[in-house]
């Protein structure tokens, strides 16, 4: 037995669905968290662009600096200064070198991906939270629950008697 039920068939028997409902409020309300989960991830990627671009960056400079430590060693073989200025100069050159790859090297290996509040894992188990409260809140709703009636307030023996 088909009854007409307005502008939506699909609707359950004995629900209004007018602006108001809770369901409604509730998927509006998922709906805009999904969209801030968006912006966070935006957000988030630029962040780990920026630590991984850094990261290559400092990485690339220690490789630079090894190079031309091994490239200053050369030199301080070939280089024509008086014999007695020829090892501590080339050496220094040499040692600064070593010295600035060694500390670039150090401060791209403290840079790991971290799991505090706008890191990917953090991003992804705030997401997963997420899509699991609206697949709860989009699963079939259960038999409607009656309100609760308040209880009776208990009458004196004096207003009986009345």
């Amino acid at each position: 037995m088909m009854e007409d039920r307005g502008d939506n068939p699909q609707q359950p028997d004995g629900i209004e669905m007018d602006a108001t409902h809770p369901a409604r409020e509730m998927s509006l309300h998922m709906l805009r968290m999904l969209e801030t989960r968006l912006e966070a991830a935006g957000i988030v990627l630029q962040a780990e662009t920026q630590r991984i671009v850094t990261r290559v960056q400092l990485q690339m400079l220690a490789a630079a600096a090894v190079f031309i430590s091994l490239w200053g060693g050369i030199v301080l073989l070939a280089i024509a200064l008086p014999p007695h200025l020829r090892v501590p100069v080339l050496s220094a050159v040499v040692g600064a070198f070593v010295l600035g790859a060694v500390v670039a090297y150090l401060l791209a290996r403290r840079m790991r991906p971290g799991t505090g509040v706008g890191s990917v894992p953090w991003f992804v188990d705030s997401l997963k939270l997420d899509l699991d409260v609206l697949a709860r809140s989009l699963a079939q709703p259960k038999a409607p629950v009656a309100p609760i009636q308040p209880p009776e307030p208990e009458r004196s023996q004096v207003s009986d008697a009345a």
